[in-house]
């Protein structure tokens, strides 16, 4: 499970802000740039568990 979070957080950003932008929220930016930086913090720490590429050369 632990390899799809890094995937899941990166695609959870565009979702949010759309769900964000239709919620009337976006204008309160403390909230928009939190959830944000939060999914980008949680994807960039999840890349340790994904699996490593072996040098093809």
């Amino acid at each position: 499970m632990k390899p799809w979070l890094t995937p899941i957080c990166f695609m959870l950003i565009p979702v949010y802000y759309v769900l964000i932008g239709l919620v009337g929220l976006s204008l309160y930016g403390l909230v928009f740039w939190t959830g944000a930086l939060v999914l980008t913090i949680l994807g960039a720490y999840f890349t340790k568990y994904l699996p490593q590429v072996e040098d093809a050369v």
